[in-house]
């Protein structure tokens, strides 16, 4: 009887335990505002001046762009020593070159005819707010994918291409699949100290890929890799919502608007979270203590202050080597 006590009271206990360890790291909503993520992109060094460069993004709960951080909102620790402001530790992206590409791809065929003018009108809404660093792409497919505006900055250019889009004699057949594989080569994502490429596409349709059996989705897919996908989808009776959300690459990245009135709105929403995420990019950096050339390899710990995430992406662990510090 003994026995069986003991075991009770071991398991009640470690089940304690395990209760309080996924409350910890199951946020309550209050604790939400508070909640980040951390990613690292590239730690560098530059030897002769001891500094330490590190390229990150910061994310909420949601996955969506945290840009409002400042540099006294960081815990730095190298070789679990705080790094204090004797480091001249500094937080910005200013210094390195940055583009932001956006790709609009636009389903116009015989199922939206009638609706072209609404569409435009989103189409102008997304432009209307673009930053003054971002390219945007226009490109509108049926059964072939066509140009209608190359990588611009230049606001008035995108806002006439818009305008030039046919609103009549529209075609009864819809390539989505092709049409992404034809734009998904059009930028490269890098993410890198000596420079930032930050590329999306937006698909806008209200149908399925109908032309051509012989172009699938898992071509797509694998056009698209790893490059961040929008869908805009306006519900109809021939929407393909499985493909589509294959397609969003994310499930927060897949947007629907029950009638042609809410695709304005859609189309600001897409745009919103793409300057949220360029905007939650951070380039730390600072001068390290280390004036020991040997070659050694140093842990480097970058924490949020009152961070409400307690799981492995709370927190950015690198290590970098100091070979030549001191020099």
């Amino acid at each position: 009887m003994k026995t069986f006590s003991a075991i009770a009271k071991f398991s009640l206990l470690l089940l304690f335990f395990v209760a309080a360890s996924c409350k910890k790291d199951d946020p309550t909503p209050s604790d939400l505002s508070k909640f980040y993520r951390l990613k690292s992109f590239e730690v560098g060094v530059i030897p002769e001046q001891r500094t330490v460069q590190v390229l990150f993004q910061v994310t909420d709960y949601d996955g969506k762009g945290v840009s409002s951080l400042k540099k006294e909102d960081f815990l730095v620790t190298e070789n679990k020593g705080k790094i204090d402001s004797e480091a001249d530790l500094r937080v910005g992206i200013s210094s390195i070159p940055f583009e932001l590409k956006t790709v609009l791809l636009l389903d116009i065929t015989r199922s939206v005819e009638g609706l072209v003018p609404q569409i435009k009108t989103a189409a102008r809404s997304l432009v209307e707010s673009k930053l003054p660093e971002q390219q945007i792409a226009i490109y509108t497919f049926d059964s072939e994918t066509h140009a209608v505006q190359t990588f611009t900055k230049n606001k008035a250019d995108l806002l006439a291409a818009i305008d030039a889009i046919p609103e009549s004699g529209l075609v009864n057949s819809t390539n989505i699949y092709g049409a992404v594989i034809d734009v998904a080569n059009l930028w490269e994502d890098n993410f890198s100290i000596d420079g930032i490429v930050d590329g999306s596409m937006i698909i806008f349709t209200d149908g399925r890929h109908n032309a051509s059996q012989a172009v699938t989705l898992s071509q797509a897919l694998s056009a698209i890799g790893t490059r961040r996908v929008y869908v805009a989808a306006l519900n109809s009776p021939d929407l393909d919502e499985t493909a589509l959300k294959m397609l969003a690459n994310e499930p927060d990245r897949y947007f629907k608007a029950d009638d042609s009135t809410g695709l304005e709105a859609m189309f600001t929403d897409i745009q919103s979270e793409i300057q949220s995420l360029s905007n939650s990019i951070y380039f730390l950096y600072y001068q390290s203590p280390i004036s020991d050339p040997t070659p050694f390899l140093n842990e480097l710990v970058i924490e949020i202050n009152g961070n409400a995430n307690y799981g492995k992406d709370s927190q950015i662990l690198e290590l970098f080597n100091s070979e030549g510090f001191g020099h």
